[in-house]
């Protein structure tokens, strides 16, 4: 299994990673690879266990760092990127794209890895989970079948697939697992036996929404008028994020009333309506504070916080950094 990284901003500088056939080992083995050269600093923490290898990074990069990234191997991953940014774009048009912001996480599997990959922010912390076709099946045993839905369907045929169309913020649930694997500090022998069921509660998780959500597929298909009059909805919060309409106040604006607007809200935008506000007023904050002059107050008052600190925690949620570092960052970056 081998992976080939090109580096073409810098005179196609090449690195070439491999990997064991179908990632086996024995026993848990363990490495910190510490890298310093002029365009990436940091450390990459890798745990190998049978059929699955952990990635840890803490790096700082010069962005935005852009390579040409090729595996021999069908790639499946899970991806927490917990602050920073990731973007591959395949170069075959049939494959898809994987994009996850900081404080985002998708999980997918690529027949064919062969394209772009870019990190255009300076500091990236990130958790990886690259694991193999049989280690998956081997959790699940006979239910893989039957638990894995598109998944499984689309491993059978050898096509592309990502849990979601568009990375999703990493839940409280799952960030706590993500750090009980970050900072396990247990000996060898037990450290295996607990990263191992930390990655079972992690694909039990994630196979738990999979037929969640196609349960709620089947049962539940809008009416063209029923979606559109949702689209109208998310319209006006758009269009009002400094100063939102209430519920009630959507519900008469909209048409619709409060019950059907919040359950059809949820099942076309995949998140409440309070939630998806603030997702919205918060990446409208991080394009402002890279993009325009303003302060930290400013930009909180722009997108309709009264008070700074609570746009300061609601951003730090939601990207696992202070809005003062994104700007610190940035500034970083134009001096570069």
């Amino acid at each position: 299994m081998e992976s080939t990284f090109k580096f073409e901003q810098y005179q196609g500088k090449k690195l070439i990673r491999k990997e064991r056939e179908g990632l086996r080992t024995n026993e848990i083995e363990e490495k910190v690879i510490e890298v310093d050269v002029d365009f990436f600093q940091g450390e990459n923490h890798e745990i190998m266990l049978d059929g699955v290898k952990i990635d840890i990074g803490n790096v700082l990069i010069k962005p935005p760092l852009i390579m040409q990234v090729m595996h021999d191997f069908p790639f499946l991953k899970i991806h927490f990127e917990i602050e920073g940014h990731s973007e591959y774009i395949p170069d075959n048009t049939k494959s898809i794209p994987i994009i996850i912001k900081g404080g985002q996480y998708n999980f997918f599997y690529l027949p064919e890895v062969k394209g772009t990959l870019r990190y255009p922010i300076r500091k990236r912390k990130s958790l990886e989970i690259i694991f193999t076709e049989q280690y998956v099946k081997k959790i699940f045993k006979n239910n893989f079948k039957e638990v894995s839905t598109d998944f499984g369907a689309a491993l059978e045929k050898k096509i592309p697939f990502a849990m979601f169309p568009e990375s999703r913020e990493i839940p409280s649930h799952l960030s706590l697992i993500i750090n009980d694997i970050i900072n396990c500090s247990y000996e060898k022998e037990i450290k295996q036996v607990y990263l191992e069921s930390k990655i079972i509660e992690i694909f039990s998780f994630l196979f738990t929404q999979l037929k969640d959500e196609k349960k709620e597929e089947k049962c539940v298909v809008l009416k063209k008028h029923e979606h559109e009059e949702i689209l109208k909805a998310e319209q006006l919060i758009r269009e009002n994020i400094q100063n939102p309409p209430t519920i009630l106040e959507l519900s008469k604006l909209s048409g619709i009333n409060q019950h059907k607007l919040k359950t059809n809200f949820k099942l076309v935008f995949k998140e409440p309506i309070f939630s998806y506000l603030t997702s919205i007023r918060m990446e409208k904050a991080k394009k402002m504070l890279i993009e325009e002059e303003l302060t930290v107050s400013e930009v909180a008052y722009a997108v309709g916080y009264k008070n700074p600190q609570h746009f300061t925690t609601a951003f730090k949620k939601k990207f696992n950094y202070l809005p003062s570092n994104l700007k610190k960052e940035y500034s970083l970056k134009q001096k570069v």
